[in-house]
């Protein structure tokens, strides 16, 4: 996954500032989308940590920038 890749993912998804970390709000019909673009390696050990809602799910996509050594700034400037 790219920069790019991950940009383009979440431009139009509900993310935020929260404190140190960026979260981001998936919808269940989103996981499928979320899963490609991460790849299914990166589930098998362990999986991702989230917060389930009644219709989505919740987690700090700082994690998953540092996985893949994105800046998450770039993906949301604080403050916006």
């Amino acid at each position: 996954m790219t920069e790019l890749d991950l940009y383009k993912f979440c431009e139009d998804k509900e993310m935020d500032w929260r404190g140190d970390q960026l979260i981001i709000w998936l919808y269940f019909d989103e996981l499928e989308g979320w899963t490609n673009l991460i790849g299914h390696d990166h589930f098998v050990e362990g999986g991702q940590e989230v917060a389930l809602l009644a219709k989505c799910v919740a987690f700090d996509l700082c994690e998953i920038c540092e996985d893949w050594e994105i800046d998450p700034e770039r993906i949301l400037k604080k403050g916006e």
